[in-house]
């Protein structure tokens, strides 16, 4: 990395520091980050940066235009909370009641308004544009498809994103070159019988018993029906049923999530799930009513993307700072939608931490901060030709 951007980034750091611990203490759910919106969109025009708000809902989008035509990058970075009570004694503590930064957005948005300043003092050695995308409502799964569907990839040649990952240490960063997270669908399924009193079960078509066979009967969709390996993860997490003790019900609800790195397991399993819950039903005189939703797609890492992040963060924090990962993660992250319009990759900013994301005391290091600025940045410049 060369010395001005070095300097650049030690010099806007205590700022940064500043900045993350404003956003941690105001945090805003889902679809509600106004207050937010409005502050990366200030903070980006007086970079000079052509700045288009309430994207896709609150999102913004700042485009910072380089000395020579080019091709274009996008940055994205993720700016809702969760509705989770803080438990800690910081000073920056969260000012809403229930409500705090437990996934590390206010992190996120820094790092990347960071990258912002630092990318604008570069601008001469820049050949092409940087698009910086600030979504709402990842934690609904909704705001980056709404992005995508507000233009926010038009043109673009590539894309990348990272998301703060307590296991590794600060100053590494861990990537994949192909699968780095799974799609997140879900189910819903109501199981129709007949009731009865609970003395008599041989006068009901019992739908309790027919969804406990339809939950371990689910399980063999992945034992038997995947191949053993491609990871698929089907679960049931909710179960409905019943009024009083004594009475067998009407009928069962039962909800649940899917999760694969494949496009092709993500299509097949449906089908599959149908056939075994109508079988199983239908062998204890009852029927089912199946509903799916597909949400985020698995988040699959652009080999050459992927490649080139590594090189460009190998340079500015050392190469035994670039950690492959070894496995992709079952849970998910919208970025993938971008990622149908433009190659792109994601990658895990380490904070060297216990502490779990979505914890009531989790706290994104300041340390981090100026690691993710660097590695963004060399990125950008690399991708851009500086």
């Amino acid at each position: 990395m060369n010395n001005t951007l070095e300097e650049t980034i030690a010099r806007i750091t205590p700022e940064l520091i500043e900045t993350r611990h404003h956003i941690h203490q105001n945090p805003e759910l889902s679809d509600q980050e106004a207050g937010t919106a409005r502050l990366v969109a200030a903070r980006l025009a007086a970079l000079g940066l052509e700045v288009r708000a309430e994207v896709g809902g609150h999102g913004v989008i700042g485009t910072l235009r380089g000395a020579r035509p080019g091709r274009t990058l996008a940055l994205r970075a993720d700016m809702d909370a969760l509705p989770i009570g803080e438990e800690s004694d910081l000073p920056y503590r969260s000012q809403n009641v229930g409500v705090m930064h437990a996934c590390g957005h206010d992190g996120h948005t820094t790092v990347l308004l960071g990258a912002a300043q630092a990318l604008a003092a570069e601008r001469d050695r820049i050949a092409g544009s940087v698009r910086f995308l600030f979504q709402p409502s990842e934690e609904t799964g909704q705001g980056a498809r709404r992005m995508c569907a507000a233009g926010a990839m038009d043109g673009v040649d590539a894309a990348a994103a990272l998301h703060a990952w307590p296991p590794l240490p600060v100053g590494q960063i861990g990537i994949r070159m192909g699968a780095m997270t799974a799609s997140a669908d879900t189910f819903d399924i109501l199981i129709h019988g007949s009731g009865a009193h609970a003395a008599y079960p041989h006068l009901s078509a019992d739908p309790v018993v027919a969804a406990a066979q339809v939950i371990l009967a689910l399980q063999t969709l992945v034992s038997r029906e995947i191949d053993p390996v491609e990871p698929a993860v089907v679960s049931v997490t909710q179960v409905s049923a019943g009024t009083a003790p004594n009475v067998i019900p009407e009928t069962v609800r039962l909800a649940g999530t899917v999760r694969t790195h494949s496009n092709a397991v993500r299509e097949a399993i449906p089908e599959r799930m149908r056939r075994v819950v109508e079988g199983v039903c239908a062998a204890g005189r009852a029927h089912a009513e199946i509903h799916f939703r597909q949400g985020t797609p698995p988040l699959v890492n652009d080999p050459s993307v992927a490649a080139l992040i590594a090189d460009a963060a190998g340079e500015t924090l050392g190469r035994e700072n670039v950690i492959l990962l070894p496995h992709a993660s079952m849970g998910a992250e919208d970025f993938a939608e971008y990622l149908a319009y433009a190659p792109g990759a994601l990658l895990r900013l380490g904070l060297g931490q216990p502490t779990p994301l979505h914890a009531p005391t989790f706290d994104f290091p300041d340390a981090a901060l100026p690691v993710g600025v660097r590695v963004l940045s060399a990125f950008a410049l690399r991708f851009l030709g500086a």
